[in-house]
This record gives structure tokens, sequence and C-alpha cells, in this order.
């Protein structure tokens, strides 16, 4: 009988991953960020930081890019497992390696959103913007941001900056559940119905 006493808990962690994994990471990586993962990232254990250079003579900058590019990886991975808190911690070991990778801060600032820590995501929103203020993706989490702290007015105009700078993913806007208050609101009916035409 002692192996049932478990079942009410992988019942919960079942429920739990499956209602994650129907959730998409809102940002795909760019194609230099895609051709940098191509090549070998080497191996990663606790405590070390072998970057796999095969003893080549690499530059300190591409270690440390390499080490960011592991660590953004593994975020994604947690993320996808919802396990917000500790891709929360490798997004920021990401960006320990490379303060400029966009990507990181952009799924950081989404890992903050889904564990309702709002001060820490317009923190995390505001370096994207430094880094890059016509990122589709940046102003999409912000849009994300404004609906869930209750403002659809900010929201709407973060979402069209979005798509004026190329956000087009329709279908998601329509079904994100961090935009469920915009899309309550008569704006946003207003002008989603304009743009479906």
């Amino acid at each position: 009988m002692k192996p049932l006493k478990y079942l009410p808990q992988l019942g919960f962690l079942a429920l739990i991953i499956f209602l994650i994994t129907d959730t998409p990471l809102i940002n795909p990586i760019s194609s230099n960020v895609k051709n940098q993962l191509k090549q070998n990232e080497g191996s990663h254990t606790e405590g070390s930081h072998k970057e796999g250079s095969n003893n080549k003579n690499i530059s300190q900058e591409e270690k440390e890019k390499r080490m960011g590019i592991f660590h953004y990886n593994e975020g994604n991975k947690n993320f996808k497992e919802g396990r917000f808190d500790e891709a929360i911690i490798n997004y920021k070991k990401a960006l320990h390696h490379n303060k400029s990778f966009k990507e990181a801060i952009i799924n950081l600032s989404t890992a903050y959103m889904k564990n309702s820590k709002y001060d820490e995501t317009l923190e995390t929103l505001r370096k994207g913007m430094l880094l890059d203020s016509q990122n589709p993706y940046i102003h999409y989490n912000y849009a994300c941001y404004f609906s869930l702290i209750g403002q659809p007015k900010k929201s709407l105009e973060m979402l069209k900056t979005a798509i004026h700078f190329g956000y087009n993913k329709f279908d998601q806007i329509a079904m994100d559940p961090d935009l469920k208050k915009l899309r309550e609101s008569t704006n946003f009916k207003n002008w989603f119905d304009k743009q479906k035409t």
C-alpha cells in the first residue's frame, strides 16, 4: 500500500505538466544565436565552465557567449517544464555571461510574469528596451505586463507598437492568457476586429 500514498501528488504533478506544456515560449531565437547554438557548446557540470574549445585558444568573450547560450538553453528547458524559478536563475546566468543577450532578457521577463513577479518583470523589460527599443517581443511582453497588472489601455498601446515593429502572431494574441484583461476591453475588441479585415 505504501506506493499508493504518493498517488495524489503524482496526479497533481501530471496536471501541472499537462497545463504548462500547452504554453509556447514567446520568443524564437534570432538567426545569429541559432548559428552559435549549432556550434559545439561544450560540457558543463556543476562547478565547471568548460566551454568546449578542445584546447583551442578562444577569446574570453567567446567563452562568455558560449556559457550564456548554455544557460539560456537550460532556462528554456526549465521554462518548458514549468520550473519558472529555475528558468529565472538560468536566464540570469545567461545575462551574467552575455549582458546584451536580448532573447534571455525577453524570456526572463516572461518567466517573471509566470511567477507574478511584476516589479522584476518591469525592471527586466526596461533593460530590454535599452538594448533594443524596436524589438517586437519586448513590446509584446510589455503588453502582457500591462494587461496582467490591470492597465488595458497601456497594454493595447504596447501591443500596437509590437505589431508596428513586426509582431504578427494574431493567434497568440487571441489566446495568450497574459492578455486576458486586455481582450476584455472594448478598445481592444474594436481594434482587433479591424486587424482581422
